[in-house]
């Protein structure tokens, strides 16, 4: 313990602040410009804790006011974010829906993420009024901005910069900080009504809030209440995704590399899973039945891919799912504060959050379900065939598409309260002192899980009295059993499901604890720079974090039929701690002097101890030159950490599955990095086996699951970024109203831990291949099989062994201007410029360019002008980003026959939406829009929401009303 108060006394000086100062501009509208020598008023900007003018904050910021939120028509905060361009990456409801749901995964429907600057969400920290917030997603300090009500948003700033020196690990990338309303006095009230304009997905929206202000503004009470509904949207809910007009890439046949107008992928429609149906198919002898009796009619096998062509095969088409799933959230808010004096306030915040989010994916299947040979439901020809080779039962393979899709519930309740005590020591410092709690319960519901032993009596037919079928087992007729007919497309009798499905219930807990005390103030009592006094702000903090996860007895028994809960889980707990110390500087150098408007310089640092991965230190240095008041010159430099989470470290090793499709087959190993086809060689030529033949076709594991697992690694340490920002804003004296800011960012990330995204098994299987050797850290986590070459088993284990690199430029202008007959004109842009975007996955490794991959354009931009005359208001927002790679740059580059050049990338997003407001009365408004006025549609392939979600032209009308308060 003496190891940790020593190191809790130290403290780095320091600095890290940030507010673009468009921040003002771009929240609420921007008033007409003060007059040149009327002094600003001191705030806290997000990205510190001294407060100063916005326009001496000397990081980029982009900010985000409640009339934009209102304006976007969206009750969706991460999908209103999502314009902000280092969020394009943010993951919203129709990214965590459906088949996006990985196997084995709990209570993670529905969740909004936020991703800045395209490095996960687990390297953004999102904060509420400046303070953490407690996670939505067990293991990870990841918070689900479902837990955030949208109406009490007053501003929403997103930073770019070295943000850990000030609020601690996760914000390599940068913060988000939501900043709430207070103070609030009388009653507001909004609802809003949406629906397609094919007349589904449709949003109920309701909130209101009511507040009162005593002891002359002294003190004020605050109590809202949100409600917000969202009606799923399936994949066959649009005619365009369904399976007759479902268009995929993949590996064609015929394919002649180097010949002109031969292409090695192109679009293909009717694409099916090959020796599966969902009609049901039996192999007998050389014959191949359908379910229905009739010869099955196989799909054209492609031969460099793992998908089929016509025929009776299972439509890929039908496993999508939701694209959208259905949500209900409830919001309760409790605020107050009462400033006893300016030496003693005292504030108080409450929370509860109740989002209930479900999501169906894929169907389940029986591969194969053995069914004996007096089973009344066989056909008369498969009988006979069955008969004549001599059989006593058959194996029936078949997709379910009869039997409810599976899918998930989850119910996330999150708790929150704070305690903060602050005031005024005297003309030249104050103090502040915090608690924190949040804690989130997550109860996962699998949906439409078959019961093992249930739905094998289901399966087991036979005849009846008066020729009747029925279970066979007595005990599980008279437990309400009813017969499943497998044989055809759509036999299984709806009364049967009762009997056989079952949702089981997990459980997780996540907690934090936080206490912050800070002395914040300036040197002004004793001396003063030429600019003013020096400002400073020191503190500590303590920090404790756990998260549990208890699945379900039935899972843990591995009770269910097959592959509906093939992973079984594995009950988990972890917990750290860490404590902390902070310090920050802000130096004034000079001030109103010519070519000094403004000279400051700062600095921040932190240093924490962790009980996981010991100490680590974060700092930030930065400085603003402003020679006019028109123009200023800003830039930081610092460094940040994350610490992993508490599932990278603690997870305990879990069984896992997962269907493969090998980097090493023929068809696929110039489509990753140029070492991928040597190395392909050396592997499977080492194994025994022949690469030359080494297809999908040639697997005879090519259609199963691998049986895998996924751990956590105790050994993990933090990682570390280095950041620099380098910027200027423009506020010309002869235009008023107009802030022009442009910043450019560049951000460093190694020992970066290594947690591959989506289909983590298939990634790993090709980071092993794509590294300059196999003599990698992923080689040893897959295993292939001796005398073939094929996979047979794999690991998941997350490593400190990556790189990453972002850089790029972001454009931020807000223009307002009054005229005297033609009213108000609110004009801003924000447009981003990705220049970088790199990844090693190991150190020497290739560089992986993800710059212009989907959700990660090189150029995006939002154009949102607003005119208001008197009680009229009209909005128009456009939202553009360029076109991106369908394919990855290991796969393209080098290879122009790759795909016919007009699907080198998906189409560009043009999303216009328009909103006009009228004003009643004065305290009564009815609004309206439509939000993707030309009903853009998604690119053709896998994606189904690239370059926007297949929802579509959606129409809203709404109104808002307040009473009392000024």
């Amino acid at each position: 313990m003496s190891r940790r108060i020593h190191r809790s006394r130290c403290l780095l000086s320091g600095a890290a602040l940030f507010l673009a100062p468009l921040a003002q501009a771009q929240t609420a509208a921007p008033q007409a410009e003060p007059a040149a020598d009327a002094p600003a008023d001191d705030i806290i900007v997000t990205g510190s804790r001294i407060q100063r003018p916005d326009y001496a904050a000397p990081n980029p910021i982009v900010s985000f006011g409640a009339a934009d939120l209102q304006q976007s028509g969206n009750t969706n905060v991460t999908t209103f974010l999502q314009r902000v361009p280092a969020l394009t990456n943010s993951l919203d409801s129709t990214r965590t829906a459906g088949s996006n749901q990985a196997d084995g995964s709990f209570g993670q429907v529905g969740l909004n993420l936020l991703d800045l600057r395209g490095l996960g969400p687990n390297r953004t920290l999102v904060l509420v009024n400046g303070r953490r917030h407690v996670a939505g997603q067990p293991d990870t300090a990841a918070v689900d901005i479902n837990a955030i009500p949208t109406d009490l948003i007053d501003r929403v700033d997103v930073l770019t910069g070295a943000a850990s020196a000030v609020y601690g690990a996760d914000g390599v990338s940068g913060v988000v900080n939501f900043v709430m309303k207070r103070d609030f006095d009388g009653i507001s009230a909004r609802s809003q009504f949406g629906i397609s304009d094919r007349g589904d997905a449709a949003n109920r929206f309701a909130s209101i809030v009511a507040g009162h202000n005593f002891a002359d503004g002294r003190g004020n009470v605050t109590l809202a209440y949100e409600y917000n509904a969202d009606e799923p949207l399936a994949n066959d809910d649009r005619s365009y995704l369904t399976a007759a007009q479902r268009q995929y890439f993949v590996n064609v046949d015929g394919y002649v590399p180097g010949q002109a107008g031969s292409y090695q992928k192109a679009p293909l429609g009717d694409l099916r899973y090959p020796y599966s149906s969902n009609q049901g198919i039996i192999y007998i002898g050389d014959q191949t039945f359908r379910g229905d009796g009739a010869i099955y009619t196989p799909g054209r096998v492609l031969q460099n891919d793992g998908y089929s062509i016509g025929g009776d095969d299972t439509p890929v088409a039908g496993y999508i799912g939701d694209i959208f799933p259905r949500t209900r959230r409830h919001a309760v808010n409790a605020l107050a504060h009462y400033d006893a004096s300016d030496a003693f306030k005292v504030s108080l915040e409450g929370k509860f959050v109740q989002s209930t989010i479900t999501s169906f994916s894929g169907y389940g299947g029986n591969y194969p379900a053995t069914i004996a040979l007096d089973n009344p439901f066989i056909p008369a020809t498969i009988l006979t065939a069955a008969r004549a080779a001599g059989l006593t039962s058959i194996d029936v393979n078949r997709n379910n598409f009869d039997i409810p899709r599976r899918g998930e519930t989850d119910r996330r309740r999150t708790y929150r309260g704070v305690v903060d005590v602050a005031g005024r020591l005297n003309d030249h410092a104050s103090y502040d002192v915090s608690y924190t709690y949040g804690q989130t319960d997550v109860r996962a519901t699998k949906l439409n899980d078959r019961v093992n032993t249930r739905f094998l009596e289901a399966l087991d037919a036979v005849r009846g009295p008066g020729g009747t079928i029925i279970c066979r087992s007595a005990a599980a007729q008279a437990a309400g059993c009813i017969p499943v007919n497998t044989f055809g497309g759509a036999t299984v009798d709806p009364a049967s499901y009762a009997y056989y499905l079952d949702n089981p219930v997990s459980n997780a807990r996540i907690t934090q604890h936080v206490v912050n005390a800070a002395l914040t103030g300036d040197f002004g009592r004793f001396f003063e720079l030429p600019g003013g006094p020096i400002a400073f702000a020191v503190g500590g903090e303590y920090r404790r974090e756990s998260s549990r996860f208890t699945p379900a007895q039935s899972l843990v028994d591995n009770a269910f039929y097959q592959y509906d809960e093939y992973i079984i889980p594995t009950a988990s707990r972890g917990r750290f701690d860490v404590w902390e110390a902070f310090g920050e500087l802000n130096a004034p150098l000079l001030k109103d002097r010519p070519f000094f408007h403004l000279l400051s310089v700062g600095a921040a640092g932190r240093y924490s101890d962790y009980s996981t991965v010991g100490s680590t230190k974060a700092y930030q240095f930065n400085g603003i030159w402003a020679p006019i008041r028109a123009i200023s010159f800003r830039g930081s430099y610092g460094r940040s950490v994350r610490a992993p989470n508490i599932g990278e470290l603690f997870r305990p090793t879990t069984g896992s599955s997962a269907f493969f499709s090998d980097p090493c087959y023929v068809g696929n190993r110039n489509l990753g990095s140029a070492s991928r086809a040597a190395n392909c060689v050396a592997l499977i030529s080492g194994l025994g086996g022949n690469p030359a033949t080494f297809t999908a076709a040639n697997n005879p594991d090519a259609a199963i699951f691998i049986p895998g697992s996924v751990s956590g690694n105790p050994d993990l340490k933090a990682e570390v970024a280095r950041t620099w920002t380098a910027g200027v804003v423009l506020r010309p004296d002869d235009v008023p109203g107009l802030s022009i800011g442009v910043d450019w960012y560049d951000i460093r990330l190694r020992d970066a831990i290594n947690n591959p995204n989506g289909d983590a098994a298939n990634s790993i299987a090709a980071l092993c291949v794509d590294q300059p050797t196999l003599a990698n850290p992923f080689c040893g986590q897959i295993s292939r099989r001796t005398g073939t070459g094929f996979i047979n088993g794999y690991t998941i284990t997350p490593q400190n062994v990556s790189a990453f690199r972002t850089s790029g430029a972001e454009l931020n202008v807000a223009y307002r201007f009054r005229t005297t007959g033609a009213g108000t004109f609110d004009v801003r842009l924000v447009g981003g410029y990705l220049n970088t975007l790199e990844q090693v996955a190991t150190p020497g490794a290739e560089v992986e360019n993800n710059v212009d991959q989907i959700f990660r354009p090189r150029w995006n931009a939002t154009l949102s002008p607003t005119w208001s005359d008197g009680p009229l208001t009209l909005n128009y927002n456009l939202r553009w980003q360029n076109g991106v790679r369908r394919f990855s740059r290991f796969e393209s580059d080098g290879n122009a026959n790759l795909v016919d050049p007009r699907y080198f990338r998906y189409k560009a997003l043009w999303q216009h939406d328009v909103q006009a407001q009228i004003e009643v009365a004065r305290d009564f408004a009815f609004y309206g829009g439509v939000n993707n006025l030309t009903d853009q549609k998604p690119d053709i392939g896998f994606q189904t929401n690239v370059p926007i979600s297949p929802v579509g032209r959606y129409l809203y009308a709404g109104a808002k009303v307040r009473f009392g308060g000024s």
